[in-house]
């Protein structure tokens, strides 16, 4: 059997899980629930079924229909919708933790009941954690949409349980948008556009401060309901971070396709079909993680284009110098200038 992953047309997305909150936003800024429901397998008695799940293309289009009507705040208004869910165990588990190191521990843990279509990584910087948000599976055009309803979903726990969101920094893919007003107001903190990841930059001294609402006795009650929803709502995980995975743990050896194949207990042109199904190959997949790890290792400091070289794989420093500015445009050199 092939390690269990989720695609679009699995049903992965609880409806009462932010599907519904969408569309009654949506609404009030003048969607019409039958043309935001168009295209979907969603019908309008499922909205109020407690069990009802639906596709993640559904969730999708709903995003996709969302976003023609020119409603920038609506990711923004969603994450702070979601979060102050009292129906959701898993959100209000997230309020009453211990700490953040303990609410995302959470969060992370039990993320495929929100929002399974983000992996998210965390890498220590220093005296800074990065919060790093990649796609599970291909997103599209729907990918700056759940990228900004994720950062704010976090950024809002920040503000609401430790009173401000100021020292936190936000890293975003996306060039500067003409409402990139909404981000100050909403998130209250630097945003840089144009970066390598998606990603929230957390302050050490932040992830060990105790939350204002913080209740042992509530939040073993909230995580037991979490694990609840899990006998419904299995764990799967999207095929891109998978292999992201495989890849990541293979370095400094660079994994091929055969390999990853044989882990995924696939033949070699099932994935790579699987593969096309997410408009990417192999090849630019193992690519997009060294060039992640890469930039990570340079934002670290103090190493050198050898160290690089040999931490990714790479016979020699002129290969790993070619395949940087490959990726980038740009030589590390450049980068090493970066600081966050």
């Amino acid at each position: 059997m092939p390690i269990a992953n989720f695609g679009h047309s699995d049903k992965n997305v609880l409806l009462q899980h932010g599907t519904t909150a969408l569309l009654q936003l949506a609404q009030r800024r003048g969607g019409q629930l039958h043309k935001l429901l168009s295209g979907t397998s969603i019908f309008e008695q499922d909205l109020t079924n407690p069990l009802g799940r639906c596709h993640h293309r559904d969730w999708l289009k709903l995003i996709s229909h969302c976003q023609q009507l020119s409603s920038p705040e609506l990711p923004f208004l969603l994450a702070d919708s979601i979060l102050n869910n009292k129906a959701l165990a898993l959100c209000q588990s997230l309020t009453v933790a211990r700490d953040l190191a303990q609410s995302m521990q959470q969060l992370l843990y039990f993320r495929h009941q929100l929002l399974p279509a983000l992996y998210p990584q965390l890498q220590l910087l220093d005296n800074k954690l990065l919060l790093i948000f990649k796609p599970a599976i291909a997103l599209g055009a729907q990918q700056q949409f759940i990228s900004i309803l994720a950062v704010s979903f976090i950024i809002k726990l920040v503000k609401q349980q430790l009173g401000s969101s100021s020292n936190l920094q936000v890293l975003l893919q996306q060039s500067r948008p003409a409402y990139s007003q909404h981000f100050a107001a909403h998130w209250q903190c630097p945003v840089s556009f144009d970066q390598q990841f998606d990603a929230i930059v957390i302050p050490l001294a932040l992830w060990h401060q105790p939350f204002a609402e913080h209740n042992p006795l509530q939040y073993r009650q909230l995580r037991r309901a979490c694990y609840q929803v899990n006998k419904r709502l299995p764990a799967q995980r999207g095929l891109l971070e998978q292999l992201q995975q495989q890849v990541i743990k293979a370095l400094p050896n660079q994994l091929g396709i055969e390999d990853a194949a044989t882990t995924q207990q696939l033949s070699c042109s099932t994935l790579k079909r699987l593969l096309q199904q997410h408009h990417t190959n192999f090849a630019a997949l193992a690519d997009e993680v060294r060039r992640d790890k890469a930039h990570l290792l340079l934002l670290q400091g103090n190493v050198s284009n050898r160290q690089l070289a040999q931490q990714l794989g790479y016979s020699d420093e002129h290969n790993f110098r070619r395949a940087f500015k490959r990726w980038t445009g740009m030589l590390p050199s450049r980068v090493k200038a970066l600081t966050l």
